[in-house]
């Protein structure tokens, strides 16, 4: 698993992106979107009100 996690962070390193680590909780008062950061209270949002990602 761990060469598999090494490949996937030099294969984004690779396209220009950042490498994160973030876990959206839909369930908390606030969370945080993997793609943007943006800060966002989750009930009933099933897109990033910032970047528009996917998260239902």
């Amino acid at each position: 698993m761990s060469l598999h996690r090494r490949h996937l962070e030099e294969m984004t390193r690779r396209q220009g992106l950042p490498v994160r680590d973030v876990v959206v909780d839909l369930d908390a008062a606030t969370t945080q979107c993997p793609a943007c950061l943006t800060t966002f209270c989750p009930t009933g949002v099933e897109r990033c009100p910032d970047c528009g990602l996917r998260l239902r």
